[in-house]
């Protein structure tokens, strides 16, 4: 009986710790979910190939590119201002390239707008990189 009294407190106890244990876990921060998706989507440019995909896609790209980068924005507030500031410039660069290449689409401007998207994933890539690193 002394035994099955000790059991239950001990069953009790570790119901209890397990409890706090999760309670104390806690999710990531919503920053960490926005640079994965960031991530995702730079990878997403990264993979189009503007002869076979077209400027479409890489317009819709940029459109996601520019949702998630807003989301990651408003959570982190001013941390990571250098990386944020690097990727809005890129994203003002492919923004111009891709309006240019809607406007007049030859060799000169497809190739505008395939550096400037490769400075975006260079841009992307190290901010989701250094918001990583935190999480």
């Amino acid at each position: 009986m002394r035994w099955s009294a000790h059991g239950r407190a001990l069953a009790a106890t570790c119901v209890v710790g397990a409890a706090l244990l999760a309670g104390c876990s806690s999710s990531k921060p919503a920053v960490c979910t926005d640079a994965a998706n960031l991530k995702a989507s730079v990878q997403s440019l990264k993979d189009t190939n503007i002869r076979t995909d077209g400027l479409s896609k890489v317009s819709d790209d940029l459109t996601t590119i520019k949702q998630d980068f807003q989301s990651l924005q408003s959570h982190a507030k001013d941390q990571y201002a250098t990386q944020v500031n690097a990727l809005k410039t890129a994203l003002t660069g492919l923004q111009t390239s891709v309006d240019a290449a809607k406007s007049s689409l030859t060799a000169s401007t497809l190739a505008a707008v395939a550096s400037s998207a490769g400075t975006v994933v260079t841009a992307g890539k190290d901010l989701a990189t250094a918001v990583s690193n935190t999480c």
